[in-house]
């Protein structure tokens, strides 16, 4: 018994002297750091990594271009700068060109898509998959996303004549289930009649993780190579396996009959020479992960302030009416794109609410901050807060009000470069930019079009956000008033 005390005293003392060491990480480096040890920024204080980021942010702005933080004990830095940020997205990406998430193909074939692959095997991947994304395939899906918008009006519809107050974060997430599953599988998914579908019910698993799970994905964004080792799966299995399985019956029958739509399994079937059913289907599911929260989440939001806005609101309606009627009452996907203060508004509550409001990148190789004696060490993560640079009263004047003005033809001149960055910048931004946009400003246009939107009792004014979602998410829901117009 003596021994096994000793050696538990022993192990002790071992993690003290280490942890503190690890907290002089960056002290050691000549980087100012906060004075909390072990950060898990914010989150132990009720508040989102975002949130807890921002306070770093704003003790800081102003008296060094970045600052050393602590991931759970993992060193990372804290870009403050947006000069500095422009050199880490783009100007010298060759010392940033990987995100540094996780993934494992043998374990997890999933995981290892665009968004997670590293060097040579993302920028191969990313130039084959980049004309999948461009205006005239997006042009293409046009037809189905214009179709399953019109069903969430005519649902919706249907379900206000018994109640006017909904949860308009659920709805969103049905309409992006359902649209997102019918251009990225090929399935009439039937999410907005039926929420208790199978694809809403493994969208939602994505996001619902259980407590082992996120331990489980910490480690392994901390501890990659280890992961790796292990085994870890970065995704739930049966979400992750219902993915798989889902787009490799479509892929089959699509092959054996000689199936041809407009969707991206028609796009990635004509990938097969260069890639593996499997690598494929990697691609299918961030598609689907990707554009199913993000999307979700824009709506989402827009919708709240557009309630809490009624002028703008009004506004908006105005220009989708008469913009279609001048086009002989049809929507076209040029028409849905030359309508300005739609385009305005979706800008606002990007800006307002980013839906990825972190984004990483990790330092490949020694890298010297431009103008400072400090050296930024190959392997570290950057971590650029997005919500920060987006509410910083020196970049965007009164950031708490909701304005599109801001984004209009004049004022969107003065926005200073690297200060906006909902969608990424550089060569990782995001891919699947146009897309995202093309079905979160339809369902607006739609929803605004035929109803009313207005602040209810359980309507949270100010908003709360989930402090444990991966993406920026209205705590309990998003309920609104709705009523026909």
């Amino acid at each position: 018994m003596a021994s096994i005390f000793y050696i538990f005293v022993s192990l002790i003392v071992l993690i003290y002297f280490w942890l503190r060491k690890r907290n002089n990480y960056w002290n050691e480096k000549g980087f100012l750091q906060p004075g909390t040890k072990g950060s898990f920024m914010g989150v132990t204080k009720g508040k989102t990594p975002f949130q807890g980021l921002d306070d770093y942010y704003k003790s800081f702005k102003g008296k060094v271009k970045a600052i050393g933080i602590y991931q759970f004990f993992v060193p990372s830095v804290f870009p403050i700068d947006p000069d500095l940020i422009k050199h880490i997205l783009m100007k010298d990406f060759s010392h940033f060109h990987d995100r540094g998430m996780y993934h494992n193909k043998e374990a997890d074939p999933t995981s290892a898509h665009l968004l997670s692959l590293d060097g040579q095997d993302w920028r191969d991947r990313r130039t084959k998959m980049s004309p999948i994304f461009t205006s005239g395939k997006m042009k293409m899906m046009f037809e189905n996303v214009d179709r399953i918008s019109d069903k969430l009006a005519e649902v919706l519809q249907k379900n206000i004549e018994t109640s006017n107050v909904h949860d308009m974060k659920r709805w969103s997430q049905k309409f992006t289930a359902d649209n997102i599953g019918n251009v990225a599988f090929g399935l009439e998914c039937n999410c907005i009649e039926d929420e208790h579908s199978v694809f809403m019910k493994y969208g939602r698993r994505l996001l619902d993780l259980k407590p082992f799970e996120i331990i489980k994905f910490i480690f392994a964004m901390n501890l990659p190579y280890l992961a790796r080792v292990l085994k870890v799966r970065s995704n739930p299995k049966d979400a992750g396996d219902f993915f798989l399985n889902t787009f490799m019956q479509t892929f089959e029958y699509r092959q054996t009959n000689n199936i041809v739509r407009n969707d991206f399994v028609s796009l990635l079937l004509g990938l097969k020479h260069l890639y593996t059913p499997l690598e494929l289907a990697a691609e299918a599911f961030l598609v689907f992960a990707a554009g199913y929260e993000t999307s979700s989440t824009l709506m989402t939001f827009t919708l709240y302030e557009l309630a809490l806005n009624q002028d703008i609101q009004d506004k908006l309606r105005e220009e989708i009416t008469t913009r279609i009627e001048e086009n002989d009452g049809k929507l076209t996907y040029e028409l849905l794109f030359e309508l300005k203060y739609l385009d305005m508004v979706i800008n606002e509550s990007l800006r307002k609410y980013p839906p990825i409001p972190i984004l990483f990148r990790k330092c490949v190789k020694d890298y010297k901050i431009p103008g400072t004696d400090l050296t930024i060490p190959k392997g570290i993560k950057a971590l650029i807060n997005v919500y920060s640079l987006h509410h910083d009263p020196e970049y965007f004047t009164d950031p708490s009000k909701f304005d599109p003005e801001r984004f209009s033809d004049e004022n969107s001149k003065t926005i200073k470069p690297f200060t906006f960055l909902p969608f990424g910048e550089g060569q990782r931004n995001c891919i699947g930019m146009r897309f995202g946009q093309m079905q979160s400003k339809m369902a607006i246009l739609k929803l605004i079009k035929n109803f009313k939107f207005s602040p209810c009792e359980k309507t949270l004014i100010p908003m709360e956000f989930e402090t444990f979602a991966p993406f920026i998410t209205p705590k309990e829901g998003m309920w609104l008033k709705v009523e026909e117009r």
